[in-house]
């Protein structure tokens, strides 16, 4: 009886900590897209604007990492206690990877895409087919899945099972918001088996459909470093299916 009471503490208070922690996350979400709004002050008023919600910014991410670090010696400490509850925060930690909800480090290859200087040119949209596009990433990763790859990043923005990715104008978007532009290098990183990856990436039609766009460039690394997913999940329709 004991023992299931601590389980129950130690949830509650997991679950209290995650919450705040998603709050604090949504309202830093909602102050970047401020940002973005303020359009009609002078450049005297954006400029403090800018600095205040960068300091707000600030601020929210050192209470998101205090709150995260909080969660974190809970779990260690209930962790300690018996080896369910071990067993339970190992099942926590791997579900929480697979979400990329956390940072994660390993083996695996890194990607470089240049594009060609003719894709600098003024006139980016006068023909989709000179141009990267959403499709040229959305194979590659998919190519990445296939091949074994744990954990996946594009410009250093984590792609999860939510990610979408689409080309509006002359940016191809990636989770909604986050932009990358096809004129510049792209920098693909993938956890996994490196010689598997390695070994998958080196099919020549793998990059058939990059040919005359960009220069591919790829490589082996012992020690990736993969930054967590920076949105909150959030189901408005789907609901778990009772038993």
């Amino acid at each position: 009886m004991h023992k299931i009471s601590a389980h129950i503490s130690v949830f509650i208070v997991c679950l209290i900590l995650g919450f705040m922690v998603a709050y604090q996350f949504k309202v830093l979400m909602k102050q970047d897209s401020t940002l973005s709004l303020i359009g009609s002050n002078n450049d005297t008023d954006i400029t403090v604007e800018i600095q205040r919600y960068e300091k707000e910014k600030t601020e929210l991410e050192n209470k998101i990492n205090d709150l995260q670090s909080k969660i974190k010696s809970y779990e260690d400490s209930a962790a300690s206690k018996s080896v369910a509850t071990k067993n339970l925060l190992n099942e926590l930690e791997e579900t929480r990877m697979l979400t990329g909800e956390t940072d994660v480090e390993g083996p695996g290859i890194v990607i470089n895409i240049t594009p060609n200087n003719k894709t600098f040119g003024n006139d980016l949209t006068s023909n989709v087919s000179d141009t990267i596009t959403d499709k040229h990433l959305v194979y590659l990763v998919n190519e990445l899945r296939f091949a074994g790859a744990e954990a996946i990043s594009i410009n250093d923005i984590r792609i999860v099972g939510r990610t979408g990715i689409r080309t509006a104008g002359n940016y191809i978007f990636i989770n909604d918001d986050e932009k990358i532009s096809p004129t510049r290098e792209i920098v693909i990183k993938a956890i996994g088996d490196e010689n598997l990856l390695y070994s998958d990436m080196s099919f020549p039609e793998v990059f058939a459909d990059f040919k005359n766009l960009a220069d591919i460039k790829f490589e082996k690394q012992d020690d990736i470093y993969i930054k967590k997913y920076q949105k909150t999940y959030d189901f408005k329709y789907a609901e778990p299916v009772e038993d």
